[in-house]
């Protein structure tokens, strides 16, 4: 396995660029698909060659967007063999994305309206007026979706063996971060009005996911974050591996950076053993109801077949 990292600095032109046309499709995404808790409806899978928004459902037949990261280009298409393909390339701007994938969605005959606003993103120009972003490093999208896949690998190690109410790693337009959570089946109701906020945070669970960075964290970093939030782990810090891995109150969330995963003989162990110890150490402090059972090992037999 290939250990390459880009801390976001490094390629935040084209980092931006692509996150900004992810957004685009998923947006179009929410219009089209029926509401799920947690905002499961906006989740986007990943795949050997990129990212895309899964079926949706359409007037009359279903559709797709999807990024094919290693080809460079979008494919979006329909069940009744409509398709229409955008080349990905440097230069080519945030504005005329937009208008090319809004082209294509007609062209397919399904023709949608989305909320021109980005997401959870530090720059809130409309889409159709955003020029400055139209940077295409075909390198580093290459880096970007090999990592990805390393943690969809380690995400899902962790992930699979837990009964109940569970998401496999997928990735999230609005926060860039390719993640899964595990849920407690116990109501907690959230305190603030953000529409983003309630629709998410209303029964208890931990979230553990990757995301490269941003313009406040430089670092790609792993990450295991409980609901309800939690300030401090009290004197549980110890229990935390590997030796790297930390606490950050400020973000209320267990972190493992890439590159220290990266450092360990075993990257993927490194980062299953974060998430193991996060989630015993949340279940000190807060003991789900039904933990036994949610944890309770499979009993499938041990067989080559």
């Amino acid at each position: 396995m290939e250990k390459r990292i880009l801390d976001y600095p490094d390629w935040q032109d084209t980092a931006d660029t692509l996150h900004l046309f992810l957004q685009m499709a998923g947006k179009v995404k929410i219009e089209h698909s029926d509401k799920q808790p947690g905002w499961g409806h906006v989740r986007m899978p990943l795949t050997i060659d990129g990212i895309g928004t899964g079926i949706i459902p359409g007037n009359g037949s279903s559709f797709e967007i999807y990024f094919n990261l290693r080809q460079h280009h979008v494919d979006v298409q329909n069940t009744d063999g409509g398709k229409s393909r955008i080349p990905l390339s440097d230069g080519l701007s945030v504005a005329e994305f937009y208008s090319q994938l809004m082209g294509a969605l007609d062209y397919i005959g399904m023709p949608t309206e989305i909320n021109t606003t980005p997401q959870e993103f530090y720059d809130e120009t409309p889409f159709d007026q955003d020029t400055k972003h139209h940077s295409w490093d075909r390198e580093a999208v290459a880096i970007y979706l090999e990592n990805l896949h390393f943690a969809y690998r380690s995400l899902s190690r962790f992930l699979a063996p837990f009964r109940g109410k569970r998401d496999m790693p997928e990735f999230w337009f609005g926060t860039m971060d390719l993640s899964g959570s595990v849920f407690a089946g116990q109501a907690a109701p959230y305190s603030g009005t953000d529409v983003i906020g309630v629709n998410c945070f209303d029964e208890k669970f931990m979230e553990f996911g990757f995301w490269p960075g941003d313009v406040k964290t430089s670092k790609p970093s792993f990450f295991g974050m409980p609901y309800p939030f939690m300030a401090s782990i009290d004197s549980y810090s110890s229990m935390l591996k590997p030796d790297r891995a930390q606490f950050q109150a400020r973000q209320n969330e267990f972190i493992l950076t890439l590159e220290d995963a990266f450092s360990y003989p075993d990257p993927e162990q490194a980062v299953v053993d974060m998430c193991r110890t996060s989630f015993e150490i949340v279940q000190r402090i807060d003991r789900w109801a039904d933990l036994d059972w949610i944890t309770e090992p499979l009993g499938y037999p041990v067989s080559s077949a």
